[in-house]
């Protein structure tokens, strides 16, 4: 910058807001129209230390970065769009790409952000470490226009969603056409972080704590001509809100959880050899490409063997050389590391260099942490060359249908992640579920792995407790340490320990999407985390809403949605279609059916189950209005209905409150006849009262419509 920069733009660079606190550069700001302040600031440079200089060496690269011809190109573009036609023109007249880079920095800070924000975009998106992508519909008109009211409905909507006070703003940029990439619009928002403190040392030494509210910043591109959402934000549950709310407040339209653009590094890929075909770029000569080093696990994941060369080495090679090394390779249970060395050329440039990256089984790459951001997407372009970067795609209707039982299970247990072991438990091919998104690789199952790239391989890292004296007569006082042992043993087939995260929210609603072709009338309604309402079915002239409810086989779940249905009982008698296999033919007072069991999965077409669903219907109607006498059945182990007839049914878990139920049943049958509280729970539990028998919520249920007191002391069912 000094050799290069404007005296006046230096000036107003050094006299940034950004550097007001660092008393130190002082002594070397200048007026811009000093013509000796250049030479006199210049000094700093041999008498001040680096550390002193990291902020402008900061600032300075990023000014830099933005007169690079990418740079450059965006700058020009967003200015075009977005400043007043003279204000733009003075930016643009500038003298070089330094100049304007420097003046934008100094003049337009925004604008300057702006470009830093779209060049961000370009490099990143793809890659999911930085950027989400959600799907939207594409639009003729693009979206929202800065300062228009939708825009404060968003600003509005978002601050009641993270409620962090105030302090919203957005921006709007138009960024142009860029080769294959369409035109698109980047909206940046400004929203208040939590407030945090940090501790600061002047000159003098003094030291003092300052308390603050970081701003957080988002970035939203949204591309008309194709619908896609790009979000940039601190964590995924703050791009899937942001996305969220852009989507539906924003754009007026239906939010989609359907992942876009996910992908995952597969190299199991070099389990069946090391070659690596050479592909022909028109901007780069790839003149070498060659695994250098390769981990594997052999009988077990504990067990790591590394065999490193050079890219002048071929690595088949030197395993083909030793005796047994080729047998070692081929019945190694998993790859578990790789690293790829490229040797290239650029177009218009002499010079060879080296590109040199690693890839892991937890998926991941250290592509990422490269400097250079064209080695960052040579890197990918060469990764999906060779297939090792796998990216999505949705599933078609016959995958969709092949696949249902598979998303029920996981839905069901509305885990975050699942293993190996229980996929392949369920005849379920993670493979698949990876490539169309409902599953991403994370890992091994066990204790949590620390990938060390240095040499060391992945270790396990546990908390060790014990007690320590100081002397043989000292008082013992116990110690925590963190114990680093070896990575675990994982005996016969590795893949029962991976571990797949799931994307909840896609697998809903793929799942809802399925089944609202199957009714009349659809209207989709989130009721709780376990349950949703999917609208009406036609049943015999009437019309029967139909539930679709996960999680059913644990008690606290199973008891809330209860609940809930006993709060829609105007809606008459339902259908609620279980993820799982729960057992039960009802449940408040509504059929209770697996979902699985009613569909044919062999049908490219889901709607051939509405006939099932009337169908079981018909079937168990009857017992969910109660039945035709009272009576209690056995469903499990440990739980049991009670139907009582124009009541419906309920369920009663554990066996104290079974066996009271049993006697009242009992009692009703052979009467009917009232029970005294003494004589119910005689020989069960003498020292409770009912309620605390049956705890809250049950025993308000029963009590509102199954069972009533005819005299102080006395219960009988209530037909």
């Amino acid at each position: 910058m000094f050799d290069d920069a404007e005296p006046t733009l230096l000036a107003a660079f050094f006299g940034s807001k950004i550097f007001e606190r660092l008393n130190w550069l002082e002594p070397y700001r200048f007026d811009r129209d000093d013509p000796d302040g250049p030479a006199s600031a210049r000094e700093m440079l041999r008498i001040e230390k680096k550390d002193r200089l990291g902020p402008l060496e900061s600032e300075a690269a990023r000014i830099v970065n933005i007169a690079r011809d990418q740079g450059e190109y965006v700058l020009d573009g967003l200015a075009r769009t977005k400043l007043e036609p003279d204000r733009a023109k003075e930016l643009l007249t500038q003298r070089d790409k330094l100049a304007r880079s420097l003046w934008a920095f100094a003049n337009e800070h925004g604008l300057f952000e702006a470009a830093e924000n779209s060049l961000h975009l370009r490099l990143y998106r793809r890659y999911d470490k930085h950027y989400q992508t959600f799907m939207a519909e594409p639009s003729i008109d693009g979206g929202p226009g800065a300062g228009s009211a939708l825009l404060e409905a968003l600003l509005a909507d978002l601050n009641t969603r993270l409620d962090r006070g105030d302090g919203y703003s957005i921006d709007k940029f138009n960024i142009p056409e860029d080769g294959e990439e369409p035109a698109a619009e980047m909206y940046l928002l400004y929203h208040p972080d939590p407030p945090t403190s940090v501790r600061e040392i002047d000159d003098d030494g003094n030291r003092s704590s300052i308390y603050f509210r970081p701003p957080g910043e988002a970035m939203i591109v949204y591309t008309p001509s194709t619908g896609r959402v790009h979000v940039r934000a601190g964590n995924r549950k703050l791009r899937h809100t942001i996305a969220e709310r852009f989507i539906e407040t924003a754009l007026d339209q239906t939010y989609s959880n359907q992942p876009v653009d996910f992908q995952a590094y597969d190299i199991s890929h070099f389990l069946k050899g090391f070659d690596l075909e050479l592909p022909d770029f028109d901007d780069v000569l790839i003149e070498s490409a060659r695994v250098i080093r390769a981990d594997i696990s052999i009988r077990n994941l504990a067990n790591r063997l590394s065999l490193s060369t050079t890219i002048d080495q071929d690595i088949a090679e030197i395993i083909d050389s030793q005796p047994g090394l080729p047998r070692i390779f081929e019945r190694a249970v998993a790859i578990r590391f790789v690293e790829i060395a490229v040797r290239y050329r650029r177009a218009g440039r002499e010079a060879t260099q080296t590109l040199d990256f690693t890839l892991t089984d937890r998926n991941t790459s250290s592509l990422l942490s490269l400097d250079d951001p064209f080695e960052r997407v040579l890197g990918h372009r060469l990764l999906r060359h060779w297939n090792i970067l796998r990216e999505g795609r949705a599933p078609g209707d016959e995958e969709s249908m092949a696949v249902m039982p598979a998303l029920l299970a996981i839905w069901d247990i509305g885990a975050e992640k699942v293993s190996g072991a229980w996929l392949q438990a369920r005849g379920v091919d993670p493979g698949l579920l990876t490539e169309l998104g409902f599953l991403a690789p994370h890992g091994w199952e066990g204790d949590d792995l620390i990938d060390d790239e240095d040499e060391v391989g992945p270790v396990a890292a546990g908390v060790k407790t014990g007690v320590q004296r100081d002397d043989e007569d000292g008082e013992g006082h116990k110690v925590v340490n963190l114990e680093v042992t070896e990575g675990q043993v994982t005996p016969g087939n590795p893949e029962l320990y991976r571990v797949y995260r799931v994307r909840d929210g896609w697998v809903a609603q793929h799942l809802k999407a399925g089944l609202e072709h199957v009714l009349d009338a659809p209207a989709i309604e989130k009721l709780s985390d376990h349950l949703l309402y999917l609208g009406m079915l036609s049943v015999d002239g009437g019309d029967v809403p139909i539930y679709l409810a996960r999680g059913l086989d644990r008690e606290k779940v199973r008891s809330a949605v209860d609940t809930e249905l006993r709060a829609r009982h105007n809606l008459g008698i339902g259908l609620v279609l279980q993820a799982g296999s729960a057992p039960g033919p009802c449940l408040a007072a509504n059929v209770l059916t697996p979902l699985v069991d009613q569909i044919d999965t062999q049908q490219a077409e889901i709607e051939l189950v509405a006939d099932k669903l009337r169908s079981v219907f018909r079937r168990h109607r009857i017992l969910a209005r109660g039945g035709q006498a009272v009576e209690l059945t056995r469903v499990g182990e440990n739980m049991a209905t009670l139907f009582v007839p124009g009541k419906g049914s309920i369920d009663i878990k554990g066996e104290n409150r079974i066996e009271v139920i049993q006697r009242l049943v009992d009692a009703h049958n052979a009467g009917p006849m009232p029970m005294a509280t003494a004589d119910l729970i005689s020989g069960i539990a003498e020292d409770q009262s009912l309620a605390n028998i049956f705890k809250q919520p049950l025993w308000k249920k029963l009590t509102a419509d199954f069972l009533r007191s005819p005299g102080k002391g006395q219960w009988e069912i209530a037909v």
